[in-house]
């Protein structure tokens, strides 16, 4: 470690001149801060357009599928027996409905409290005697089961094996679910799925314990159940306009709704009725439009955006010499115009435009092929490319034409890897947009990483460029620290020299007898 002397011989500020000298050496370091801090602003400003596209992504997102261009809704007469939506193949009119029966599990449930000494008996209670035990075969649709019981067994150790109970030969799932319930001393076994194949068959192969089970009561009068003792499930039945169906589901389409059934009562006709939703489709795409037109405002913000080429990213001591508020100022115009002209969203907002008013290959001119055609336009000049809506031309398309509408918006196209024009040409207006802005999002991580990258995984250009920058910083502290080393060094020496040449003067003024 060199000592540092302050100017003694000399009378020089030399920490001062130091200083001075390294602010010099301190340029290239300097420059490399402010290049890193300038591929941040970059980083984060991509970032931001980047979470922009992926919202509108969303709302692209259901412009693809058929379901948001059913044009109906169904209601039900009564919700608390069935619920109804309506599919794109939904016929409007009335129906009528009676729900016969509901589908429902298998279920084997003792007919009265287990007892033990005349005591209802808890799941922790032991079943057997010390030195006893027995055997039941449990059976289901998916088959069956041999379980040993020892001295060691409770009632809820006994349950849980039967719900994990699988095939002797196949090792598949009994698909049971059983429980011991403390409230009522009763033992429940049920098959895990629906319908009139669904089944449990219990029988005693030594002991009476699958008796106990069945009847309850007390164990030592219960009955040894020689023969199986089956329970089945049920299946759905509704009758629909005087057409019956069964089903193993409470879930079921017929004349394109989906009905789901939650209460029977059977011989109770009720009514299901089937209207045109123009209002459903007319808000999706409105809410479409609406979200691109804030992209488009927050793209070309940043587009648009100044730079002010003499306000460069401070650097740290400059940053020390101004208020937080002075700070703050000099940033604004330091990060303004970090995307000005940017060639990646030029191309993308083109493209985008593009992809809006090309006509979908396929359908025929004379059908709505374009959203022109549905009163949906873009005035580039005047309202820098955000759409404007027709609402009773859109309003009238949807009402006279749901059919097109749908087509101009879910239509599939020739598939392949790329998202050129070309590729997507005859693809609907919402799987080209939504091709096209993944897209986008692969090359914005590509370019600045997604949202909320960590900076140490961050694989993306301006990451690898910031990481560069933050080593070659780091290395410049130790040249700078070398540098400033040597100056001290050689003032140091000289201090030295001019106190040598001081005292030679003093030795030689003395000797002169000055």
């Amino acid at each position: 470690m060199v000592m540092r002397i302050t100017g003694f011989s000399s009378g020089l500020d030399i920490d001062q001149i130091v200083k001075d000298l390294m602010k010099a050496e301190r340029a290239p370091q300097d420059k490399i801060y402010q290049k890193q801090q300038w591929a941040e602003y970059q980083r984060d400003a991509y970032r931001d357009i980047n979470l922009a596209m992926d919202k509108f992504k969303k709302s692209v997102e259901n412009l693809r599928f058929q379901s948001t261009f059913n044009a109906y809704s169904a209601t039900s007469s009564d919700s608390t027996s069935f619920s109804v939506k309506s599919t794109s193949n939904s016929i409007p009119g009335n129906y009528s409905v009676v729900v016969d029966q509901i589908a429902k599990i298998a279920n084997l449930t003792s007919s009265d409290a287990i007892k033990s000494n005349g005591s209802n008996v808890k799941s922790s209670d032991l079943i057997l005697s010390p030195g006893e035990t027995a055997t039941i075969k449990v059976q289901s649709a998916n088959g069956e089961k041999e379980i040993t019981i020892d001295d060691t067994f409770t009632y809820s150790r006994l349950a849980k094996e039967i719900s994990n109970a699988t095939d002797e030969t196949t090792g598949k799932s009994l698909g049971l679910r059983a429980m011991f319930d403390d409230a009522t001393s009763r033992f429940v076994i049920a098959s895990k799925d629906l319908g009139a194949k669904q089944q449990i068959s219990l029988s005693d192969i030594s002991g009476n314990i699958a008796g106990l089970i069945k009847d309850g009561g007390d164990r030592t009068s219960a009955n040894s159940l020689t023969n199986p003792f089956t329970v089945t499930g049920e299946d759905a039945s509704v009758t629909v306009n005087g057409a019956t169906v069964t089903s193993s589901s409470n879930n079921i389409s017929v004349y394109g709704m989906n009905i789901t059934l939650l209460k029977e009562d059977p011989g109770v006709t009720k009514t299901i009725s089937v209207k045109s939703d123009s209002d459903n489709v007319f808000n999706s795409i409105k809410s479409f439009v609406e979200e691109y037109n804030k992209l488009i405002d927050t793209v070309n913000s940043k587009l648009n955006e100044k730079r002010y080429r003499d306000y460069q990213p401070l650097t740290k001591e400059q940053r020390e010499a101004l208020s937080e508020n002075e700070a703050k100022l000099w940033d604004e115009k330091a990060k303004s115009g970090v995307l000005s002209r940017d060639s990646l969203l030029t191309e993308t907002m083109s493209q985008l435009r593009t992809y809006l008013s090309m006509p979908v290959d396929g359908i025929p001119s004379n059908e709505l092929n374009s959203l022109s055609k549905i009163g949906i336009t873009t005035e580039y000049m005047s309202l820098d490319g955000k759409l404007q809506i027709n609402e009773d031309k859109l309003r009238e398309a949807i009402n006279n034409n749901p059919e097109q509408i749908m087509n101009l918006f879910t239509k599939s196209g020739s598939k392949d890897t790329s998202t050129s024009t070309a590729s997507l040409k005859d693809s609907g207006i919402g799987d080209r947009l939504y091709e096209m802005l993944k897209s986008t999002i692969t090359k914005l991580n590509d370019k600045a990483g997604a949202p909320n990258t960590a900076a140490n995984i961050d694989k993306s250009v301006l990451g690898k460029s910031i990481s560069e920058y933050s080593t070659q910083y780091n290395d410049w502290i130790d040249k700078l620290a070398t540098i400033e080393s040597r100056y001290y060094k050689q003032f140091n020496a000289m201090e030295e020299a001019i106190q040598k040449l001081n005292n030679q003067m003093s030795y030689i003024t003395s000797a002169l007898g000055g």
